[in-house]
């Protein structure tokens, strides 16, 4: 047979955590959404604010790419059309969060048709062991402007990192 029993002491505390949770939950929901005005400003990189619109040819992705001080191949390795879901799962939501990161946010074209470049990095800074040497730009472009992207590698534990902290990764 098993007892459980309750002090008021304990339900004050339960209760104490229940209302901080609904607290912290309803300050998250009712924030005012952050209008992204498509440039973002990366001190890293650069003094000047780079613009994420007018990306119409393959020129301008070289030059937007430049920007951040990562050199690339001449022409992407992939290009690959898609359409997003309407609903994301966790893999998207958990990609956002990084795209969140950046100034960027890709829950807003849910359900739009994207293009995906794929770009090998020439500049990407190798450890001790000449690792990692496979290392990818990817840009996600909606029509005419880039509306995420990522720095991505397999090797050596493999990482997802935002491309506007590029220098950082030195």
């Amino acid at each position: 047979m098993f007892v459980f029993s309750l002090n008021g002491r304990t339900v004050k505390l339960a209760g104490l955590c229940a209302v901080a949770c609904v607290a912290i939950a309803a300050t998250v929901f009712l924030l005012p959404e952050k209008e992204m005005t498509g440039t973002a400003y990366v001190s890293a990189v650069t003094n000047e604010s780079i613009s994420f619109t007018g990306i119409k040819t393959e020129e301008d992705r070289q030059e937007f790419i430049a920007d951040f001080g990562i050199k690339v191949s001449s022409q992407p390795i992939e290009e690959l059309s898609s359409q997003l879901p309407k609903k994301f799962d966790a893999v998207y939501e958990e990609y956002n969060t990084i795209q969140l990161a950046q100034g960027l946010d890709l829950s807003k074209y849910k359900g739009k048709k994207i293009t995906r470049y794929t770009y090998k990095m020439e500049n990407y800074p190798k450890d001790e062991k000449g690792l990692p040497e496979n290392v990818y730009l990817n840009l996600i472009q909606y029509k005419d402007r880039i509306v995420a992207g990522d720095i991505a590698s397999s090797e050596g534990g493999g990482f997802v990192r935002t491309f506007c902290d590029f220098s950082a990764v030195k």
